[in-house]
């Protein structure tokens, strides 16, 4: 548990100006054979950086698009890059959280494939897609997969797959719901990631068998030897940077060819050349094109806005059908089908208002010019005459009025340009101001939440323009009005964080902390040892002298610790915290005395490799997570020592995925697993027969707030960490990094209910939480603490 979230999230952000930016470049190299001919382009490929105007939330995502379309007709590189332009720029206008924009953006792509695969049924004409969608943010890299696809992490000593057939199921255009499969991985400077639509034979063995960091040259050449398949896939390398995404070529460019083959139906005859329009995407979009204010209106951009600096498409594709109601995947909330919200006519009121303004400030330049000149004119004539010897001196007179001439039309310029500045930031915060107001007055009064939203985000965008030339009481009024609103929307509740240990040294990492009543814990990843902060009136106070670390002790040899869990406060051993390595010891530590060392008695055939552990919310049992055993360990405790063999938790029945595994929590016999993805699976144990343990996996979560449906998945979160709180309300808090937010959930064996979102104010999100959150804590009596950064923040109970 706590070695998979470090390596999630152990990498901080560089930060500009209170926002994430990107921290690495990336390097693209594509693989393209087709029968034995390698193509230096990848049709279907499109790296692009944050346009300078896109929808708020997406100005620091850098984003790569890799589609590989496949039906009864082939697609061109012309083709392939008007799809995928036209998902980038859709992409750029989705305002709101990562995922959302995402899944919006995607859905878009699979309705159309869906009503394109519905009007040609019966004529052996289709279309479908894999796509994988990543977007760098930071130093976090986030891959939404849909179909059959894979990605490998390769990173110092270790090779990730990512890939979930059930999750991302068969891919776009076959149904009403579109498949996504969330993962989210933390770069570091040259870790490389591949990407394929369809894994050729012989990768697999050639990447597992990496020991160590490779060039990115040596990678491609060992994956083009591995294989004599037909190749489809990107290489990418992660170096020290700011966002540049570089597409490279390993040969001179060819001829444009077909990137796919037709496909012919069993019983269907081949497609005539004439039936077909020259351009693919052309035929898909055909009578589909809709004006671009409407569609800026549509996506939260106010009207007018020229289309993303990424992309140019020359068609748009058409707005985004809501899918019904049913079936395991939730379409995402969408705000790209919302009407644009009515606003009065301003536009012949300030154009006279401008009109003015220039007119006046017209004759006021008009005006100093002519008194320059007269001045200069003047001067010439007076001061020889009040100067004695000045008609002798005429060097110096001319130097002078030398003087003057250049004086007189700086002063001019200076004075133009104050009040032009004055004058121009004034117009334009009232112009946006107005159109924000405009925008809250229409969230007034509507049943419709969708449009609601759309209202006061809206109005938050126009805000953050206005705010850009002036700040007033006003506007930041109407922004904290806004705020409510939109938090109210989303079941967020802003509570007042204070930083409560001092900056951590940067050789600190804390991967995972826990709360007692007047202590905190913290897991330092970079050393494998627990660090101790003790409450003093003046916040908490990291303890010199606390002794919890890899050593010997009373015999026993313990490692690196991994993870760690607050023990009851009545046990026999009278510990603080207990903390475990990677070997399955356990360490009890003690504020003031020697730690002491207790090795778990294995199970008969071992472990395949530990990687966390966590106590039921009453410190009776003890949870042993064994991801590459496909296990879960389970050990019956008695006041904290646990020396009795362990038992199996699963029996016939073992979860999906259990690779994936990050995090657990146990509340008795339930046991509730979080997956790199985002979804949770719920088991109960079965104590009088293992075989009968029973699983909901994964867990529905139940999701009321307005715009969201029940699923799989929160759409707009990507969770690291959970924990449970102690009783005697026992809720399930689940941490989301990017948003630095907790989620409060009421837990059943079936699903997890949302109850509320915790997060900072928007002032010290702006200020203060700049980094992801990496760890969190939940204290006895309700306090949240949160690791941001280096920085350690407390907040009180939680209502």
């Amino acid at each position: 548990m706590g070695a998979f979230v470090h390596s999630l999230l152990a990498r901080p952000f560089y930060q500009y100006n209170g926002t994430v930016v990107a921290e690495y470049d990336l390097h693209l190299l594509p693989f393209n054979r087709v029968k034995g001919q390698e193509w230096p382009q990848l049709p279907g490929l499109l790296a692009c950086t944050p346009p300078k105007r896109c929808a708020r939330g997406r100005e620091n995502d850098y984003a790569i698009i890799y589609l590989t379309l496949a039906g009864s007709t082939p697609f061109t590189s012309g083709e392939y890059n008007q799809v995928i332009s036209q998902l980038a720029e859709r992409f750029y206008q989705q305002p709101g959280s990562l995922t959302a924009a995402v899944r919006t953006t995607v859905d878009i792509l699979n309705q159309f494939l869906v009503e394109r695969n519905m009007k040609a049924s019966g004529t052996g004409q289709y279309q479908a897609g894999r796509l994988i969608f990543a977007v760098l943010r930071g130093s976090q890299f986030v891959i939404a997969q849909s179909g059959p696809t894979h990605a490998f992490h390769l990173k110092a000593g270790e090779v990730v797959q990512i890939h979930d057939d059930q999750m991302s199921g068969r891919g776009l255009g076959f149904g009403q719901m579109t498949p996504l499969h969330f993962t989210q991985v933390a770069l570091h400077p040259g870790d490389q990631l591949i990407l394929c639509s369809q894994l050729p034979s012989g990768w697999q063995p050639a990447l597992q068998a990496d020991k160590g960091p490779i060039g990115m040259e040596a990678t491609r050449r060992k994956l083009l030897a591995a294989s004599e398949d037909d190749l489809n896939a990107v290489l990418i390398q992660a170096v020290a940077g700011k966002g540049q995404l570089n597409v490279l070529q390993a040969m001179k460019p060819a001829v444009e060819m077909p990137v796919a083959q037709p496909v012919s139906r069993p019983g269907s005859g081949p497609i005539p050349p004439q039936s077909r329009p020259a351009s693919r995407f052309a035929r898909l979009v055909a009578g589909r094109e809709e004006p671009a204010g409407e569609a800026a209106a549509q996506s939260g951009m106010p009207p007018g806005s020229p289309p993303s600096a990424a992309v140019q498409p020359s068609q748009t594709m058409p707005p985004a059908q809501r899918p019904p109601g049913g079936g395991r995947f939730v379409a995402p909330r969408s705000t790209s089908d919302l009407p644009e919200i009515e606003r009065q006519a301003r536009a012949p009121r300030l154009r006279l208002q401008r009109r003015g303004i220039f007119r006046g400030l017209a004759r006021s330049l008009h005006g100093l010019r002519t008194f320059g000149e007269r001045l200069s004119e003047g001067l010439g004539r007076f001061l020889p005459r009040l100067l004695p010897g000045a008609e002798g001196n005429g060097q110096a007179l001319r130097v002078f009025m030398t003087i003057v001439a250049i004086a007189v039309p700086l002063v001019v310029v200076v004075l133009a340009g104050t009040v032009y500045v004055r004058i121009g930031k004034q117009s334009q915060y009232e112009q946006n101001y107005q159109l924000a107001v405009q925008s809250a007055v229409g969230a007034i009064g509507q049943s419709d939440m969708a449009v609601v939203r759309h209202a006061w985000e809206s109005c938050l965008f126009y805000l953050d323009r206005a705010d850009g030339y002036q700040l007033t009481t006003e506007s930041q009024s109407l922004r904290r009005e806004a705020q409510a609103a939109l938090d109210g929307l989303d079941g967020i509740i802003r509570l007042d964080f204070r930083q409560v240990v001092g900056a951590l040294s940067d050789t600190v990492q804390v991967s995972r902390m826990v709360a007692t009543e007047d202590a905190l814990f913290l897991l330092n990843s970079t050393r494998g040892n627990v660090m101790h902060a003790l409450m003093t009136n003046q916040g908490f106070e990291v303890d010199p002298y606390f002794k919890c670390e890899p050593g010997t002790y009373n015999g026993i040899q313990v490692g690196t610790l991994i993870d760690l869990a607050a023990l009851p406060a009545i046990n026999l051993r009278n510990a603080d915290v207990l903390a475990m390595d990677a070997n399955g010891t356990l360490l009890y530590c003690t504020v003031g005395s020697e730690p002491a060392a207790v090795p778990l008695v294995p199970p008969e055939l071992g472990w395949r490799g530990v990687s966390g552990f966590t106590l039921d919310i009453d410190g009776r049992n003890l949870y042993l997570l064994d991801p590459p055993g496909n296990a879960v360990w389970v050990y019956t405790g008695n006041l904290g020592e646990f020396t009795d063999l362990p038992m199996i938790f699963f029996g016939e029945y073992v979860p999906h995925d259990m690779g994936s595994v990050i995090d657990l929590a146990a509340n008795g016999d339930d046991l509730y697993l979080l997956f790199q993805d985002g979804h949770v699976t719920v088991c109960t144990l079965s104590r009088l027969d293992v075989a009968r343990t029973r699983c909901s996996d994964p867990a529905t979560f139940i999701d009321e707030r307005p715009g969201h449906q029940p699923g799989l998945v929160i759409t707009d979160a990507i969770f690291s960490q959970m924990t449970f709180a102690s009783p005697p309300d026992p809720s399930l808090y689940l941490l989301e990094p990017l948003t630095q937010a907790v989620y409060r959930f009421n837990p059943h064996t079936d699903s997890l209910t949302l109850q509320a979102q915790f997060r900072a104010t928007v002032d010290q999100v702006r200020t203060q939480f700049r980094s992801p959150a990496v760890a969190m804590a939940i204290s006895p009596n309700r306090a949240i603490f949160l690791c941001v950064g280096n920085k350690i923040y407390y907040a009180g109970a939680v209502p």
